[in-house]
């Protein structure tokens, strides 16, 4: 009997001795936790260790955003079979913001080709203003566009059906500048017409050509989408960089028919990256002192069938000529001063470019030969101005 006891004692102690205790557990639960972010019940960590991480699509299926989304969805697809495209389009905004709050990126992508696809229903169309006579898109004129002046960036908004297409009103057209840069209303909305148009107010570099390009974009809820993908662009060019150069010389025995400095100038200017055409015809010099003042319209008389960006104009006028006397003695020497302006203008008389050489003195044994070397130290100091003020004549050039 003794030994029957002692046996169970012996079996009880040795059985005690292999149970866990619950404080040794609950050490073991806090040291793993520890590793994350977060301690979590034994529970929640058991499940996240023995379960794969839910899929995107698993997520989204229980979530109530992802209902909200497919309700949305489901109306943006009515609205579209019934010919509403704006409306739908704007369903599918409303679902693609709440998609992408919510971090649901292959459902965002999804969305996404599914406005692109829906957008190539709607077109952009120039105003008639832009229409060229044999029906292609004409361009305008980046100088006048900085002024705002000229055509101005302006579209129609259509949607397109298998068998026709109609006008899509109240949609907001963005505008922007694509090459160069510059100020303008950036956002439009469409009128009853489906038109809409901007006003440039600036362009950076006048002397650049210049692309704005037009496209809608669809708010819903907060979020905007812009369809990028349906656009219109219109082209400013600039000036070409060629200029007329044209010379007026004036001496005692009137005006010279050939001016020798012409040649001069247009010589100097062709380094600067300026294709220069000399004048060579009859100058009448009343007309000449009108396109000198910057009159567009005497310029444009003088360009004929070229077309340049800018004139280069100088305006020669040699005094009458003066023996040198010394002590009551005449000499056989004569001076004669002169002054020379050069000026470069656009072809709308705007004047990039002006400078002035005056006291320019000639010196001979005659009248005529102190005019003559006035009239060949002319030719120089142009040279030596052109060469001098390369830098803004260039800078003038492509302003």
């Amino acid at each position: 009997m003794k030994k029957h006891t002692l046996f169970i004692l012996i079996l009880l102690v040795m059985v005690s001795s292999c149970v866990s205790t619950p404080e040794s557990q609950d050490t073991q639960v806090q040291g793993t936790a520890a590793m994350g972010s977060t301690v979590q019940p034994p529970q929640e960590v058991a499940h996240v260790e023995s379960s794969p991480p839910p899929t995107a699509s698993q997520d989204s299926s229980a979530s109530p955003q992802s209902t909200e989304i497919d309700t949305l969805i489901a109306r943006a697809k009515e609205s579209i079979e019934a010919n509403r495209l704006s409306e739908g389009l704007q369903f599918y905004i409303s679902a693609l913001g709440r998609a992408s709050k919510a971090g649901m990126k292959a459902q965002v992508d999804e969305l996404i080709g599914i406005l692109n696809a829906a957008g190539t229903r709607l077109t952009i169309e120039p105003h008639e203003s832009w229409i060229a006579d044999d029906g292609s898109q004409r361009a305008g004129e980046v100088r006048s566009a900085a002024r705002g002046e000229g055509l101005m960036p302006t579209v129609y908004l259509y949607e397109s059906y298998g068998f026709g297409k109609s006008v899509v009103q109240d949609a907001m057209i963005r505008f922007e500048f694509v090459s160069n840069d510059g100020k303008l209303n950036a956002t439009v909305r469409t009128d009853a017409r489906g038109m809409a148009n901007t006003t440039i107010t600036a362009v950076a570099s006048p002397g650049k050509d210049a692309t704005i390009r037009a496209y809608p974009i669809f708010s819903s809820e907060g979020y905007t989408y812009a369809l990028k993908t349906v656009f219109r662009d219109f082209s400013y060019l600039a000036p070409p960089n060629i200029a007329l150069v044209m010379a007026l010389e004036r001496t005692p025995a009137g005006f010279n028919e050939n001016p020798r400095v012409l040649d001069a100038v247009a010589s100097s200017l062709k380094p600067l990256g300026v294709q220069t055409i000399s004048y060579n015809g009859v100058m009448a010099p009343e007309r000449f002192m009108t396109a000198f003042s910057g009159d567009s319209k005497e310029l444009a008389s003088f360009a004929g069938s070229v077309s340049p960006g800018y004139f280069a104009l100088l305006f020669v006028e040699v005094g009458t000529p003066v023996q040198m006397q010394l002590q009551g003695k005449l000499y056989n020497i004569f001076t004669a001063t002169s002054k020379a302006t050069l000026r470069i203008v656009r072809a709308d008389g705007t004047i990039v470019f002006a400078e002035a050489r005056d006291g320019i003195r000639g010196q001979g044994g005659s009248e005529q030969a102190a005019v003559d070397d006035s009239l060949v130290k002319i030719r120089s100091e142009m040279t030596a101005l052109l060469e001098d003020r390369s830098v803004d004549i260039q800078k003038a050039f492509s302003e």
